[in-house]
């Protein structure tokens, strides 16, 4: 049973990040990665701004494009991805195991 729920859980992922793809041709790939495994202040709480064990946040980073394009289209590239990964992540807390240390990348047919 767990195994199809990571199944379900795998495929909404894989539907977000093609749905980002499809909508920014430009886009060639991003990475996801847990923000804590580049942290010192472990156990710091959100009520100040810091991640704590008890909530963990995810930073998108090495975004890449395969074409020029201007801040603004960067801009709005990196704020739909971080909605996408927020939206998948509230919607099912254990989408960030899934998602923590994954790159995704355009794929070319």
């Amino acid at each position: 049973m767990l195994d199809a729920h990571l199944h379900r859980l795998e495929a909404e992922v894989a539907l977000q990040i093609k749905t980002l793809f499809g909508r920014f041709p430009e886009l060639a790939g991003f990475a996801v990665q847990d923000l804590a495994a580049d942290r010192d202040e472990v156990g710091l709480s959100q009520d100040n701004g810091d991640w704590s064990d008890d909530n963990p946040r995810l930073l998108v980073t090495d975004i890449g494009f395969s074409a020029s394009v201007s801040r603004e289209e960067r801009e709005e590239v990196c704020r739909r991805i971080g909605t996408a990964i927020s939206d998948v992540v509230s919607e099912q807390p254990e989408a960030f195991e899934v998602l923590r240390g994954r790159t995704f990348a355009r794929t070319l047919h």
